[in-house]
């Protein structure tokens, strides 16, 4: 690596570090407002609309322990956001569905998180915006084929 490359490195792990810092703050922020944990909320963020998921596919989505994804459901069910039903003969197999509660605050979730982010697009210069995109979608998708080596 020349020695740009090797700025232009140790720059981006600086920034993507203190984007992930920032990032966190986003998500605690949104989570509180909603009165959610932040693992409530990254579980609602991640169903879909009518899918039935059961709680070891929950688990590895958010590469989460068996025992601390049955934590975050049990919280989600007693808010009334979660409905848990048996996964037929086998008692271990727990399916989770979105109650209507939950699709609304998983909703409510999704608008005020875009709020957050149309707050930070209004802070860019007004012609940044779509750049930043672009940048971003190409640090994506750099990132997507490096976790795949």
């Amino acid at each position: 690596m020349t020695t740009n490359k090797n700025q232009l490195a140790e720059q981006m792990a600086d920034l993507t570090y203190e984007l992930l810092e920032n990032c966190q703050i986003k998500i605690e922020r949104t989570a509180e407002k909603l009165n959610l944990t932040v693992a409530e909320f990254k579980v609602l963020r991640c169903v879909r609309d009518e899918e039935v998921l059961s709680a070891g596919e929950l688990a590895r989505r958010l590469g989460l322990s068996s025992s601390r994804i049955t934590r975050i459901i049990e919280g989600l069910v007693k808010k009334g956001l979660v409905k848990k039903d048996s996964g037929g003969s086998d008692r271990r197999v727990v399916h989770l569905r979105l109650t209507p509660a939950g699709i609304q605050t998983r909703d409510q979730l999704r608008l005020m998180y875009i709020t957050v982010h149309q707050d930070i697009i209004n802070l860019l210069p007004s012609d940044a915006g779509e750049s930043v995109m672009a940048a971003m979608e190409k640090l994506r998708e750099a990132t997507h084929e490096w976790v795949k080596q």
